[in-house]
């Protein structure tokens, strides 16, 4: 008795030190209760389709169990709590897949409804899924392999003869998650098809008729891809060793000509401060209306000339035609220098950063900017880049258009790492 007292002792340590945190639902079973996943991730969704590859190399590192759970949450989590939809479709809403994780401690089940992990099997089962499917690097090499498997039938009672079908869509669905949440997270991925089904199904004991229908390797590439963020996740502003202002307390200024500015980008910008909780106010040469290009309105409620700098953590100054009224207004420039002195985020977009060249405030500074402006920025002692932003310091600069948002994201990410 005192024997099996303390094995369970011991191999509840061990799995405490592995996951951080563990409980037991019956005397025999380990369950772990996951963190909370990541809403707010730092790289965009187009950054992580464009860095996906399969990465068939891997550091000999596990996983962490903050890596876990957000894959397991971007797999089937729940993402609707009332209606008790997942984060991947599925036909019907009858969501007859499972979801296993192969670590080196044993094989678990994912559990959505509590976003937990059960142990299922007390070993490393992952050499043997390396024999299934047929001695692939990628499976040998992988700490951490998600397992994907669906009971087809319960898709036959409503989709005759397409069971087979809905649950292999279902199941790419899955993998596409969390391949891309992979890259987010930076780990590299690698789905495998090619494998003994009835093999896994016995090496992982699952019941009878659930099937399995993908493996996924995950783990820490060898080399990893250099990803610019493009709005700080909030698990990483928990971590900072000085604890910014609440994002919502910060002060933005937004400038505007009082004709002709670029409304397209000035309204993508306001749009994505809006949906981070801050509302910008918005400057010209005059109060009121300022129409821009396309014939759009803002409603400017302060001058330029009477800013104060130390009212604001950020200025930033939208582009366009009627942007140029500012090159060589003394106050604007002055103000632009001001707050460069007191390092506060300056931000320009379009022919915009056109105003930094002429205060003298880009020199040695990386600069994305319209074409236009690129002799007064390279003659202001800037660097300029064929890129669509470029962030340097308290500088940001972006060409317009489609980087409009990418723009008002990356001063977001300034103003959550200010002190």
């Amino acid at each position: 008795m005192k024997h099996n007292i303390g094995l369970f002792i011991l191999l509840f340590c061990f799995s405490a030190i592995f996951f951080s945190q563990t409980a037991s639902a019956v005397p025999g079973t380990t369950v772990i209760k996951l963190s909370e996943p990541e809403l707010n991730g730092s790289i965009s969704l187009e950054q992580a389709i464009k860095n996906r590859r399969s990465i068939r190399q891997f550091t000999p590192e596990p996983l962490n169990i903050d890596q876990v759970a957000q894959l397991c949450w971007s797999a089937q989590g729940i993402t609707d709590e009332e209606k008790g939809l997942r984060a991947a479709p599925s036909a019907g809403a009858i969501y007859p897949v499972q979801l296993y994780v192969a670590l080196p401690d044993g094989l678990y089940l994912y559990n959505p409804e509590d976003h937990t992990l059960e142990k299922k099997i007390d070993r490393d089962i992952k050499p043997m899924l390396y024999t299934a499917s047929f001695k692939q690097k990628a499976v040998q090499e992988s700490p951490c392999i998600f397992i994907i498997a669906a009971f087809e039938k319960m898709l036959e009672a409503k989709y005759r003869g397409k069971g087979e079908r809905f649950a292999s869509l279902e199941a790419g669905h899955i993998a596409q998650n969390m391949l891309l949440q992979a890259v987010t997270l930076g780990l590299g991925s690698f789905p495998v098809g090619g494998f003994a089904s009835d093999s896994v199904a016995k090496i992982c004991k699952f019941p009878d008729r659930l099937v399995p229908l993908y493996l996924i390797c995950v783990g820490n590439p060898i080399e990893k891809p250099s990803l610019v963020p493009a709005i700080v996740s909030m698990r990483n502003i928990a971590s900072m060793s000085k604890q910014p202002r609440s994002i919502h307390s910060k002060r933005v200024i937004i400038i505007l000509a009082e004709k002709r500015f670029n409304d397209a980008d000035y309204f993508d910008v306001e749009e994505t401060f809006q949906i981070a909780g801050i509302s910008p106010e918005i400057a010209s040469s005059k109060t009121g209306e300022v129409k821009g290009s396309g014939r759009n309105v803002a409603t400017a409620t302060k001058l330029v000339k009477d800013i104060k700098v130390d009212d604001y953590d950020a200025f930033i100054f939208i582009g366009g035609l009627g942007v140029k009224q500012f090159f060589d207004d003394r106050g604007a420039l002055n103000l632009v220098r001001q707050a460069n002195e007191q390092k506060k985020i300056l931000a320009a977009i379009g022919n915009a950063p056109g105003i930094f060249a002429r205060a003298r405030i880009i020199n040695g500074k990386n600069i994305a900017c319209s074409p236009v402006e690129r002799g007064k920025v390279t003659e202001a002692g800037a660097d300029w880049k064929r890129t669509l932003l470029e962030v340097d310091d308290n500088i940001i600069t972006a060409v317009g258009g489609d980087s409009a948002r990418r723009f008002g994201s990356a001063v977001l990410t300034a103003l959550r790492r200010q002190d």
